[in-house]
């Protein structure tokens, strides 16, 4: 790229453009060797996407780890860890050295960049849930590490506690009400799925959530309408002896339509992980998108299949109302028995070959149309 053939862009101009942001162009500078010129291409903006959106999920499981831990050093130690844990553990130590080892490398980023995404792989594999302590040791090191990039320009490297970078989290007027809807949710669901459906607990659970007093807050006033929304609706289906799938319908439409609709998810988990709150970002209406277009092709396919079984349906019924006395009786034939089977054509008599085909073709005829006299009889 050179300003003289002018297939250059600015960074001004750049992060003018949808689909780039401070942090995703540094992502896309830092994924290449500094001495070396960038071409933005399909493939880099998808690299980078790639790379920021696994460690958004990664920041956003473990900020709800140390947001929900009862210990300010996390719960559990090395020494009570499990396989898993250790095998994290390890993975950490080692990608500490081969950053450190990269950065020595003429600040070889495309190979740092790289050592980050691995880890946070080796994090997402682990077979067993993961210690506190050895979820927030990871993200703190990984946090240090995409602050000193400048990835975050709110990081502060002085709180070593720090877990996450900055701007995913939902709007701070939305927390005090979606966290609260989404424990009564989480808790509705466990109750729902359980042995016994007792209506009398679910409206003590609705009862029991507590909103903040925002009077005259126009910034929380869509989520406290939707939080008394749903509790209101709640306390409704359990007064209503309501069934269970009418509740846990409740529960996917806060989730996919109100919250969605005010960019916040609920990413359900696996018992007893609660949902995770998050923003609604690119990659979640992406995955949205494709989702609608495999369901809709999906329904065009069964509609096409059920379409073509029906006109298979109607041909084989307008076939059935002929009678296997008069199917043969056309010009092709000169002479037929008595059941109408042919005997003799243009070229004289047939061949027993051809009078055995016709025969079963004419077995079965009968055997379908005695079939709809008797279907119109009944």
């Amino acid at each position: 790229m050179s300003k003289s053939l002018k297939n250059f862009t600015t960074i001004r101009a750049t992060l003018a453009q949808p689909e780039w942001n401070a942090r995703s162009l540094r992502i896309a500078f830092l994924l290449g060797a500094w001495q070396d010129g960038i071409e933005v291409t399909e493939g880099l903006l998808k690299a980078t996407e790639s790379w920021e959106s696994k460690m958004n999920n990664f920041f956003l499981k473990t900020i709800d780890v140390a947001r929900n831990t009862t210990q300010t050093d996390g719960a559990g130690t090395v020494a009570e860890s499990g396989s898993s844990d250790q095998q994290i553990l390890e993975a950490l130590e080692t990608a500490k050295a081969e950053l450190d080892k990269a950065m020595c490398d003429s600040f070889n980023t495309p190979v740092a960049m790289r050592v980050l995404s691995d880890l946070v792989t080796e994090f997402n594999s682990a077979k067993t849930r993961l210690a506190d302590a050895t979820v927030l040791s990871t993200a703190r090191w990984v946090t240090r590490i995409v602050t000193i990039f400048g990835l975050d320009s709110l990081g502060d490297l002085s709180d070593e506690s720090r877990v996450g970078w900055s701007g995913i989290d939902i709007p701070t007027p939305a927390r005090p009400f979606v966290y609260s809807i989404s424990q009564l949710r989480d808790n509705l669901r466990r109750q729902v799925r359980s042995s016994s459906l007792d209506h009398g607990t679910i409206r003590q659970l609705a009862e029991g959530v507590k909103l903040p007093e925002t009077e005259g807050d126009e910034s929380s006033k869509p989520y406290r309408e939707v939080s008394e929304s749903f509790i209101k609706d709640v306390e409704a289906l359990a007064d209503g002896k309501a069934a269970a799938k009418d509740f846990l319908a409740l529960c996917d439409k806060l989730r996919d339509t109100h919250l969605w609709n005010l960019g916040i998810y609920l990413e359900d988990r696996d018992p007893p992980q609660p949902a995770l709150v998050r923003p609604v970002d690119k990659a979640l209406v992406t995955q949205r998108e494709e989702q609608r277009l495999a369901s809709e092709a999906k329904k065009e396919a069964k509609a096409k299949r059920e379409a073509e079984e029906a006109e298979k349906a109607r041909i084989q019924a307008e076939k059935a109302k002929i009678s296997h006395l008069d199917m043969f009786k056309t010009e092709e034939y000169l002479e037929w028995d008595e059941q109408g089977i042919p005997t003799k054509d243009s070229n004289g008599e047939l061949p027993k070959t051809r009078r055995k085909k016709l025969t079963k073709e004419w077995e079965r005829q009968k055997k379908l149309h005695e079939a709809w006299l008797g279907g119109k009889k009944a």
